[in-house]
């Protein structure tokens, strides 16, 4: 990847940045040792390969996706000290749980205290959170007046796996959150939002389906390379129009999809697996909640640091939609 001239970013200057970041899983924690290697489908084996997931979180038959969102949300708030009644909009991104109405995202403002906000929901899989992000950030650049977002990716994904498939050993169930504020530009040591792109194309919209019989997913073996296809090409947008090299960047923080995907994503991505951030080994694949609560954990040990410099691209269903983000901590 080239540096080329540099273009005005979307949000450069627009003073939006990530103020707070908050994560919870589910409260059953599995330990997959000895079961790594088991095998139930030939396709299963190409696209999850060896697992790769050490332990993984499933959420408890009374723990709710209001539960783990709500859990979320409120330490995001915590963390970027503001109260609940400051938020403007709350933004939730869900597929392995969706229902008619109430909304997820009226129920979480509602559950966090931010009664003075509006709520929604995005779908968008596993490319929810990037989505969410983009979405908020629309909201606050607009004249409306608003200064803070809630974004919250929360995910039930065992609930989506053919129990006792090799499947299940890689997913888990979690909430990612983060909180977006607009403020003056030149605040916070330039850290902000930069940038993001979004795109969603049917040409890929079989790769990785829920069967309406089930409800649990079913993927082609061709996934994953497609997926890493997509991925790339969101992170080589976002580089070359601000005129940006791989090297720049300080930290890769990608859905951490499979180990197979990640292992190709390495390979192909330019920049030393060490600035390459994911938590599948410990947490598993937790769909749209992927990039955040990797965020939270790695900025609460103090590995990400304000000012460093990070793109996040995550893939919904292997390419149906791909997306990007581009910031600073």
């Amino acid at each position: 990847m080239k540096a080329t001239k540099a273009t005005t970013p979307r949000w450069a200057g627009s003073g939006i940045r990530f103020a707070g970041f908050g994560h919870c899983f589910g409260r059953m924690r599995i330990d997959n040792t000895g079961a790594e290697q088991v095998t139930t489908s030939a396709v299963e084996d190409q696209v999850i390969g060896e697992v790769g997931v050490r332990t993984r979180y499933r959420a408890e038959d009374d723990e709710t996706l209001l539960d783990l969102a709500a859990a979320a949300g409120a330490r995001a708030l915590a963390d970027a000290g503001i109260d609940p009644l400051e938020v403007d909009v709350v933004a939730m991104t869900n597929w392995t749980d969706r229902w008619c109405a109430p909304e997820w995202g009226i129920l979480l403002a509602s559950a966090v205290g931010a009664d003075n906000a509006y709520g929604f929901d995005l779908n968008a899989g596993c490319a929810g959170f990037v989505f969410g992000v983009h979405t908020a950030a629309a909201q606050l650049a607009a004249p409306t007046g608003y200064r803070t977002a809630l974004v919250v990716s929360a995910e039930r994904f065992t609930r989506r796996v053919r129990p006792g498939s090799k499947g299940e050993l890689a997913v888990s169930d979690a909430a990612g959150a983060a909180v977006l504020r607009r403020g003056d530009p030149g605040a916070h040591g330039g850290s902000g939002l930069i940038d993001s792109v979004v795109h969603s194309t049917a040409r890929y919209s079989d790769l990785s389906t829920v069967s309406p019989r089930t409800g649990w997913v079913k993927s082609k073996p061709e996934l994953n390379e497609i997926a890493v296809d997509h991925v790339l090409r969101a992170v080589e947008e976002l580089l070359d129009r601000n005129g940006l090299s791989a090297d720049e960047l300080d930290w890769v923080v990608p859905h951490s999809a499979t180990e197979p995907f990640n292992a190709m994503f390495r390979e192909k991505i330019g920049v030393g697996p060490d600035r390459i951030l994911n938590n599948l080994a410990e947490r598993g694949n937790v769909s749209s909640a992927s990039i955040p609560t990797t965020l939270s954990e790695y900025r609460a040990a103090g590995r990400l640091r304000p000012g460093e410099l990070v793109v996040s691209p995550s893939i919904a269903g292997g390419g149906w939609m791909y997306a990007g983000l581009l910031y600073r901590i």
